[in-house]
């Protein structure tokens, strides 16, 4: 499991690597950004894994610290209040993880337009 710091850096290299500008460049760079962005699956999914840890941990302390009397809809409001940022964090985690699903597949469309154009041109 990250530390906080360590998740919010990881969670900063994967922002990074689809923010990567490839308007207008070659294929190759085009393919690179396409295997940058696979090499970090994994690390995106260990992100996402530290931020639901960390965010449980939060909840079972605020859930220790609360009266056993309290009510549902109380014990709720706590949570939510009292675990906003580890909650912000799990949701930024996943949405890049999203992202970068999302950035493979458009990139993965734009290479193989490349090859059909490149094999029609070839044709001619």
């Amino acid at each position: 499991m990250k530390n906080y710091k360590d998740l919010k850096d990881s969670l900063n290299k994967i922002r990074e690597a689809i923010d990567t500008d490839i308007i207008d460049v070659d294929i190759d760079q085009q393919k690179n950004k396409l295997i940058a962005l696979t090499q970090l699956i994994g690390l995106s999914a260990e992100c996402n894994a530290s931020a639901k840890i960390m965010l449980y941990q939060k909840e079972l302390e605020v859930l220790q610290k609360l009266d056993h009397v309290a009510s549902p809809t109380r014990i709720n409001k706590e949570l939510s209040a009292q675990c906003y940022e580890e909650k912000a964090i799990l949701e930024y985690a996943d949405r890049l993880n999203a992202g970068m699903v999302h950035a493979i597949d458009s990139i993965r469309s734009i290479i193989s337009l490349y090859k059909v154009e490149l094999e029609n041109s070839l044709k001619s």
